[in-house]
């Protein structure tokens, strides 16, 4: 657990505030140098509403100086490097190239077929061959496509198979589950109030002010970093895998549904399950929401597979 200056528990904003030091002394920023809301929360993995108050509050210990109209700088250089802890941003996220998506989203609309060759790409998207294959190569890594024998590409069953995304969430109830139950479970504090923070930062949106994509993300994040808290390498790796397989439905899904609101209040609870060390309650529990939201989903889901 992290504590602040003066002894007492963090709040979320000074936890936050330290990752954001500990990212300028690891990329050696100097004094004067702009520090932008939008590029800490992609580095952070959370949204601009609470990075703004980690900034306030670097403002105030004098680390940041806002300029009017222009935002943040480094007005002092963190003296020490934070000692880092088992933290929410050692859960990788990756992130695909907008084309990616273009790609996917109009193979879901039935605009590209299953099979398909580099060319077909170059002058449908009238982009360089390069680009093309940054992307292919990118698609493939995530489990998206598989290269043809000797020529072209193929879409996996996953991306269009109402089957496979029905089982994807059987999989994660079979496993996120198991990772609450792993004798090596160990409660992170910290991890626990940087999700907290984040799951409430959603839940005061009133109106759809969230993205599909910062929505997949953040629920992305969540589950990865319980399952992290296992040490058990090999539940997060299975873990990673199906959520990159997923990304590109789970978008198309979210993006046709309003905030999960009851995701997000279940997300809390859960993690008050965890806090208190009420595990086997909270796995239980885990095992409940993921079926709940998986019926959910699925029916949405279905309009995408025709």
């Amino acid at each position: 657990m992290e504590v602040a200056a003066n002894g007492k528990r963090a709040t979320s904003a000074e936890i936050l505030a330290n990752r954001v030091l500990e990212h300028i002394a690891d990329n050696g920023l100097e004094v004067g140098s702009h520090i932008k809301e939008v590029e800490f929360s992609k580095v952070l993995k959370v949204s601009r509403s609470p990075i703004r108050n980690a900034f306030a509050f670097l403002q105030d210990t004098g680390f940041l100086v806002k300029k009017p109209n222009q935002g943040f700088f480094l007005a002092k250089v963190p003296e020490t490097k934070a000692t880092p802890s088992i933290a929410v941003t050692e859960i990788e996220q990756t992130y695909l190239a907008p084309i990616c998506y273009n790609i996917g989203q109009d193979y879901l609309a039935g605009k590209l077929s299953r099979s398909f060759t580099e060319n077909e790409l170059i002058s449908r998207y009238e982009l360089s061959r390069k680009a093309i294959q940054e992307a292919l190569i990118a698609m493939e890594k995530d489990g998206w496509l598989k290269r043809n024998i000797g020529y072209g590409w193929e879409f996996n069953e996953f991306i269009s198979s109402p089957t496979a995304y029905a089982q994807s969430y059987r999989f994660r109830q079979l496993i996120e589950p198991e990772a609450l139950r792993d004798p090596g479970f160990t409660i992170d504090q910290t991890v626990i109030q940087m999700l907290r923070m984040s799951q409430i930062d959603i839940l005061n949106n009133d109106e759809k002010l969230v993205s599909a994509a910062e929505m997949f993300n953040a629920g992305v994040l969540f589950h990865e970093s319980l399952v992290n808290m296992s040490g058990n390498v090999f539940l997060l790796d299975a873990l990673k895998r199906v959520n990159r397989l997923r990304r590109l439905v789970e978008y198309n899904v979210n993006g046709k549904r309003p905030i999960p609101r009851q995701e997000c209040e279940e997300h809390l609870r859960l993690l008050e399950l965890i806090e208190t060390g009420k595990l086997a309650d909270a796995a239980n529990f885990l095992e409940k929401h993921l079926a709940r939201t998986a019926k959910q989903k699925e029916e949405i889901a279905k309009s995408l597979f025709g």
